[in-house]
């Protein structure tokens, strides 16, 4: 076999498995050749009138040969027994993270909250003359071919979390689409705004860890600067949702 040649991981065991049963064929047949070699001196009549150790050393070799075979076969038979209970033991974790993320976003305001919520946030900036912004944070999950993905959940999960830890006590964060996020920013202007901007954005960074697990993107909608009312807000953050009325849909339906 070339030595470039790659090993998928599914093979891998099965590949040790094979190196194994080598390792103790070998052991077997070389411990058969000496013994068969050996035999002959060991038990001839002057040898064994002579030296009664010789026979001795001999059935401990063999002995030896056999332990030393099946030893090999027990600790690989032992190594697949906690492979697999490792691998049972990730599937149980990765499964109660799924639920625990379900869980989460179940829990969460979705977008009819955040069209209740709006033009009460935007009658209280009116009357106190402050600022009012909003974070359209959306999520695209790497290698998934589809949004209802075994790990989108989990994804989602981890980022609603991640978002929540970097927004003050007054703001909220609501599920705006399938995998967008929404967080309404009280009395915040502009560059209070992209001060949370650049804290969500670094969680979400660590989040993603070194393989990317997603991208985001995060937009800011402010009052005054990009509406003058409650319905150009609401409108302007329709227009950064996902043009699929479809992944809407699926977001209504988690929650």
């Amino acid at each position: 076999m070339p030595a470039s040649k790659k090993i998928h991981a599914h093979d891998l065991e099965r590949r040790e498995l094979q190196l194994t049963l080598f390792a103790c064929v070998a052991i077997a047949i070389l411990a058969a050749g000496t013994a068969i070699l050996m035999y002959p001196v060991v038990f001839s009549r002057q040898t064994y009138a002579t030296d009664k150790a010789l026979p001795i050393a001999f059935v401990g070799f063999c002995i030896l040969s056999v332990l030393l075979a099946g030893y090999l076969w027990e600790r690989q038979a032992t190594i697949r027994r906690l492979r697999k209970t490792m691998a049972a033991e990730r599937m149980h974790v990765a499964a109660a993270q799924r639920q625990a993320s379900t869980e989460l976003l179940k829990t969460m305001p979705n977008f009819s909250s955040f069209q209740d919520r709006l033009p009460m946030e935007y009658r209280r900036t009116i009357a106190t003359t402050q600022k009012l912004s909003i974070l359209v944070i959306s999520l695209s999950v790497a290698n998934a071919t589809s949004i209802d993905s075994p790990g989108t959940p989990s994804l989602m999960g981890d980022a609603a979390k991640v978002i929540s830890r970097k927004l003050r006590e007054q703001d909220s964060i609501y599920i705006l689409g399938a995998t967008c996020f929404g967080a309404v920013l009280p009395g915040a202007d502009l560059d209070f705004t992209r001060h949370v901007y650049d804290r969500v954005a670094e969680g979400l960074a660590d989040a993603a860890g070194a393989n990317n697990r997603f991208s985001y993107k995060i937009d800011i909608v402010n009052y005054p600067a990009d509406a003058n009312s409650a319905h150009d807000l609401e409108g302007a953050v329709r227009a950064l949702l996902p043009a699929d009325d479809s992944m809407q849909a699926m977001a209504q339906a988690i929650i």
